[in-house]
């Protein structure tokens, strides 16, 4: 039953993009015109087959060549970080706009293969850095994804140390700064698992999340974001 503030305060009246009001479409709270602009931020067909990261000129892949996916089995992910994906993204990361988790988590899920996974990781917060958002994004498109994906969630990791934001670090400096930030909490032996998180830019957070699974003794460990971003995409 619709209460008065469901009445006067429809969820997703306004476009989380544009902000025009009353066109938005549910799931995910953009309107007609957004949406379009959102299937713009495809990666496109010439992308990496074991990252999704869009191949050079010379149809290489400049993340797979700099052994950026480390321990990583596999990345995948619908959106490039730009226009609309990142004002999402932004959106339930920062300005706790969950109406904004439904769309991104309906456009990750095609992209789980069937039956090559046990269970779904959410990467997760410091908890300081969580009480500060008030919710952990990667938890909140696990708990999204679970049913629809016929995977269970868990969280066998804990983020033991308190990280500086990754942003405005170069590379190198992303690795040192999450390197044993990670520690297994729950066994994991045996499982194939997929990490969950919102963006990838460099994969170091990815990277350690993984070494902390297969040091548990994890059969695989893959990486499903809702975008992938370049050094251009992060500009």
């Amino acid at each position: 039953m619709k209460t008065l503030q469901d009445i006067l305060f429809p969820r997703a009246a306004t476009c989380l993009y544009c902000q025009h009001p009353r066109k938005a479409v549910w799931p995910g709270g953009l309107c007609p015109d957004c949406l379009e602009k959102l299937e713009e931020n495809r990666p496109g067909e010439n992308v990496c087959p074991r990252c999704m990261t869009p191949l050079d000129d010379e149809g290489k892949c400049l993340f797979c060549l700099q052994k950026a996916m480390g321990p990583l089995q596999y990345a995948y992910a619908p959106f490039r970080y730009k226009t609309v994906a990142r004002h999402l993204i932004l959106q339930l990361k920062f300005h706790y706009q969950d109406d904004a988790a439904p769309l991104l988590a309906q456009h990750m899920l095609p992209l789980i293969p069937s039956g090559k996974f046990d269970a779904l990781v959410p990467v997760p917060l410091h908890k300081r850095k969580e009480r500060f958002r008030g919710a952990n994004q990667a938890e909140i498109l696990c708990q999204l994804l679970s049913p629809k994906a016929g995977l269970p969630v868990l969280t066998p990791l804990e983020r033991t140390r308190y990280t500086r934001p990754q942003k405005n670090l170069t590379p190198s400096q992303r690795q040192k700064n999450v390197r044993d930030a990670f520690t297994l909490t729950t066994p994991v032996e045996g499982l194939h698992l997929l990490l969950v998180d919102d963006i990838r830019t460099t994969g170091a957070t990815a990277r350690e999340c993984a070494r902390a699974l297969l040091r548990g003794k994890a059969a695989s460990v893959s990486l499903l974001t809702a975008a992938i971003a370049t050094r251009d995409d992060e500009k």
